[in-house]
């Protein structure tokens, strides 16, 4: 149960990272009044509520990038981002399988799928990667 919030938490924080990255003429939505106050708090230097660490695996370029924004978003809310970098695609699924990573971002579904069949493992995808 953890693991499933912690993981639709950051895809939440990707998505929201990669859109606000996108910039143009997108409409944003108000944010809940709590995260308001949660960010107005943060830009006065007041404390924000420690909610706990969210580790994730992720090749470099451009997913580590873009978790690198959503890092700044979740310390708003609360939470630590810690990034580890991997330069293949085997070793992250690995330490989420072992439970030695939360989760990992790198990946699409039919890759996930085969890397499941092949290795006996049993990961899910919590959102869809871009």
């Amino acid at each position: 149960m953890k693991k499933k919030l912690i993981a639709g938490i950051l895809t939440g924080s990707v998505a929201l990272a990669a859109l606000t990255g996108c910039g143009g003429a997108q409409t944003q939505q108000a944010a809940p009044a709590q995260e308001e106050t949660t960010e107005e708090a943060a830009a006065e230097g007041e404390a924000v509520e420690e909610k706990g660490t969210i580790t994730v695996a992720a090749t470099a370029v451009p997913h580590a990038e873009i978790l690198e924004e959503a890092k700044k978003i979740l310390a708003e809310q609360g939470w630590n981002l810690e990034i580890t970098v991997f330069d293949d695609y085997v070793q992250p699924n690995l330490v989420v399988n072992d439970g030695d990573i939360d989760a990992n971002y790198f990946q699409h579904q039919p890759y996930l799928d085969q890397f499941n069949e092949e290795q006996g493992t049993d990961l899910v995808s919590v959102g869809w990667i871009h």
